[in-house]
């Protein structure tokens, strides 16, 4: 049976390689292609002749790269990948080379990666979902995001009115000193105690306020992508100050972020001149994180508070300054007009020594 059945496959091979042969005049010269379908056709008659009697045959491919046909895979060549034919000489099934270490590696590497994907993609889903269940418009989002911004400005308000306790407090202590020298008295050590610790607690207020300012602007940034997400989800049009965003908004030109001692020091160096240059009321306090000017006395008046203070989180420091104002009826009010604003917001650049809206024409030093 065996037999009869090797005998129809040689049949067949040979007629398939008589055929293709009988596709071309004698004299010309089959393609390279042709030539060695040719040769595998006949490989496989000849392993089909002569091998196993299951009439399983390998087709697989040796160290030289030239392709083999046998009823068995050599030991050696397992690894290596090769097909299993059936009787009629077709496909049945294929074993690809086995994977090196590297490779193995490589997959793994990649199974990681679609599975943080695979996991980044349902988180935000699910943060899709919540974004939708929590706010119906963007006004809701907008009320909420205002909100917080003035939660925080309440803190803020808090730490500035402690400052300004603290700096009158500074104020009375240098008075009371300076009258014991002209009178020729030794300052109490208490009292010179009593400066140092008030002058450290000024500057750790305004190391808060700046915390508290960075916080807001936090608090604009991640709601502006909200803002964006939920308009994508919600197939809205991009409104621009229309949704609020911008509108109002601070940038924080009145703060300098420096890295490392000598950095620190030049910008500190420029942002004391930049005080001196702008502020109207005379010099109350220079330490060396520390620049106050007196309280204002009249309505024209710019009082100015330079502070460095370290990030408590990383190496940089923070050079932020400060303004008081007065207005009728108020000892300290809010500086916005337009002195006072173009001041603000010219002291990033004037620090940082780069173009910018800058602030009105250079004053004269002051002491």
């Amino acid at each position: 049976m065996a037999s009869d059945q090797k005998q129809r496959v040689r049949r067949g091979l040979t007629a398939s390689v008589v055929g293709l042969r009988s596709g071309f005049p004698e004299p010309v010269q089959a393609p390279n292609r042709l030539r060695s379908r040719l040769a595998a056709l006949v490989g496989i008659a000849f392993a089909v002749g002569f091998g196993s009697v299951e009439g399983r045959l390998y087709r697989w491919v040796d160290d030289t790269g030239a392709v083999q046909y046998t009823d068995r895979v050599p030991p050696s060549q397992v690894e290596k990948g090769h097909t299993e034919l059936n009787d009629q000489g077709l496909r049945v099934d294929t074993v690809p080379p086995a994977q090196s270490k590297e490779e193995v590696e490589r997959e793994r590497a990649l199974e990681r990666l679609r599975a943080e994907q695979e996991r980044l993609v349902e988180q935000q889903k699910s943060a899709d979902r919540a974004l939708l269940r929590s706010f119906r418009s963007v006004d809701d989002l907008i009320m909420t995001r205002d909100g917080k911004v003035a939660a925080v400005d309440v803190v803020i308000g808090v730490a500035r009115s402690k400052a300004r306790q603290q700096q009158q407090r500074l104020q009375n202590l240098q008075t009371e000193a300076a009258n014991l020298e002209r009178a020729g008295k030794p300052v109490p050590r208490h009292l010179a105690d009593g400066i140092e610790k008030t002058e450290r607690t000024i500057g750790e207020t305004y190391a808060t306020i700046v915390e508290r300012e960075q916080q807001k602007e936090k608090i604009r940034q991640d709601f502006d992508r909200v803002l964006k997400r939920f308009r994508q989800l919600r197939n809205l049009p991009e409104e621009g100050a229309a949704s609020g965003q911008g509108e109002g908004r601070p940038d924080l030109r009145n703060l300098v972020i420096c890295e490392g001692e000598s950095q620190c020091a030049m910008l500190w160096t420029r942002a004391v001149r930049y005080v001196k240059q702008h502020a109207t009321t005379p010099v109350q306090t220079l330490g060396s994180n520390i620049l106050i000017t007196a309280p204002p006395q009249t309505t024209d008046d710019l009082s100015l508070t330079l502070s460095l203070t370290r990030d408590k989180d990383s190496e940089s420091s923070s050079l932020f300054l400060d303004m008081r104002c007065k207005s009728e009826g108020a000892v300290d009010a809010v500086c916005k007009d337009e002195r006072a604003l173009s001041v603000l917001n010219g002291f990033r650049s004037a620090v940082l020594d780069t173009p910018g809206d800058g602030a009105a024409g250079p004053e004269p030093d002051r002491p």
